[in-house]
């Protein structure tokens, strides 16, 4: 009685499938419409979607973090020299992994740096910064004068009736933008990706935009402001010891110079003379020019060893691959949405067929 069941469930399951398949054969031709209504859409969506460039490089930072390179006969001269290379193994470096590169890129007073750098833009003849491009330039497409007169309708009915908001130059220690700038700012971020390889350690940096000179200019700016914050992060408390310590030592210097001139004028003056007094001055200035001499000596020693730890605490950065000028574009992928929007069309097509049949 159960395989008998069993038997007439699977029977029903099948005639359903070829009821499904008849259904949708008979309907093929509304199917078909619907698909093709939908690959029009498509087709208009992929000619009015704004064309985009990438421009690309890769970097290789050089990895430091808590580590003495082998630096050979180089110890043992500076061993001679007194300047202990082996008590420099991480004073002053900062912990900045490549894994917070993102971090900094994505930053808002590094965002607006780059925003606010002149490129050009090549298409346009124009040289402008991203900002303003994005605010006032770029006109908007066929779909985006759709979205705006649609979607956004209230939106664009407000602002028509409110002031716009003036930015004024930026004096307090906080940042005020209006939303519409904020807006700019959100998706001028979405145009750079900055990707690490885990494995490789490379670095690399991407920028999209309308024009493929412009996007190649924003990449080397993005390049060049990463690896000197990077820099900058690394290196500025050794060369801030740097500048201190050379400080100290022309202070120092100039400090022996003057007792080394008293010590000749005294020496040359008491060179004949076998008094008392002007034995015990000779001695006091001798004894002056010693600690004087000892602590110029110091300090000279501290100055080369200083300048060794800046250059090895100063990372590295290896361009593997530069940036170039794009050549084709990198959006929109027409062929593609073309594919997509017919598949839709026809899973559409398909389940409207299919109600219209229960219907």
């Amino acid at each position: 009685m159960a395989e008998e069941k069993e038997h007439k469930i699977i029977q029903d399951d099948e005639i359903d499938l070829v009821e499904l398949a008849k259904t949708i054969w008979a309907g093929r031709r509304f199917i078909a419409k619907v698909a093709g209504v939908f690959a029009l859409i498509g087709l208009i969506i992929a000619f009015t979607s704004p064309v985009e460039y990438e421009a690309s490089s890769k970097l290789l930072p050089e990895s430091q973090e808590g580590q003495m390179p082998n630096m050979g006969g180089l110890a043992g001269l500076a061993g001679l020299a007194g300047v202990d290379l082996s008590s420099m193994g991480g004073a002053g470096s900062g912990v900045l992994t490549p894994q917070l590169y993102p971090e900094i890129v994505n930053s808002l007073p590094f965002i607006l740096e780059v925003m606010n750098d002149t490129v050009y833009f090549e298409q346009l003849d124009l040289h402008t910064t991203s900002f303003h491009y994005f605010k006032e330039v770029e006109t908007p497409t066929l779909l985006g004068y759709v979205m705006k007169y649609t979607i956004g309708l209230p939106g664009t009915i407000k602002k028509a009736f409110s002031a716009e908001e003036i930015i004024k130059e930026n004096t307090s220690p906080f940042y005020r933008l209006s939303k519409k700038d904020w807006g700019i700012i959100e998706k001028f971020k979405e145009r750079i990706s900055i990707e690490i390889d885990a494995e490789t350690g490379i670095l690399g940096v991407t920028v999209e935009m309308p024009d493929p000179y412009a996007a190649a200019q924003i990449a080397k700016k993005i390049e060049l402001m990463v690896t000197e914050a990077v820099i900058k992060y690394k290196t500025d408390k050794s060369l801030e010891n740097l500048e201190f310590i050379q400080g100290t030592y022309e202070e120092a210097k100039n400090k022996f110079e003057k007792i080394q001139y008293k010590l000749a004028r005294a020496t040359d003056r008491n060179m004949n003379v076998t008094s008392a007094t002007g034995q015990i001055e000779l001695k006091n200035i001798e004894q002056e020019y010693e600690i004087t001499f000892d602590v110029y000596k110091g300090l000279s020693t501290q100055v080369e060893q200083a300048k060794i730890q800046l250059k090895e605490q100063t990372p590295v950065f290896t361009v593997l691959e530069p940036v170039r000028i794009p050549e084709d574009k990198s959006q929109p992928k027409r062929s593609i949405i073309l594919l997509l929007f017919t598949f839709v069309g026809f899973g559409i097509g398909g389940i409207l067929c299919l109600i219209l049949k229960k219907t």
